[in-house]
C-alpha cells in the first residue's frame, strides 16, 4: 500500500505501481475522471519552428600556419 496518497497516482510511477498491483487499472481511471476539467485554463499561442542556420565564418587566425617548435631544441 502506498503511504502517500498523494503520491500513489504519480504519472511517473503508475506503471510500475499497477504491475506491482498497488493500484488497480480501474482506480486510476477512477482517478483519472475524478480530476476537473481545466479546458476553460487553456491560453493557446502561436508557435513556429525554423531550421537551424549555421553560419560559416572565416576565422582570423589560421591554424593551419602555426610553427611548432620542440623544447628539446631536436629535429627529425
Amino acid at each position: 500500500m502506498v503511504k502517500d496518497d498523494s503520491n500513489q497516482f504519480d504519472l511517473r510511477l503508475i506503471t510500475y505501481r499497477t504491475r506491482q498491483g498497488v493500484v488497480t487499472k480501474e482506480s486510476y481511471e477512477a482517478h483519472l475522471k475524478s480530476l476537473p476539467d481545466s479546458a476553460a485554463n487553456v491560453e493557446y499561442i502561436d508557435v513556429t519552428f525554423e531550421p537551424k542556420v549555421e553560419e560559416v565564418t572565416e576565422r582570423s587566425d589560421s591554424y593551419g600556419s602555426l610553427a611548432f617548435t620542440p623544447a628539446d631544441g631536436a629535429t627529425d
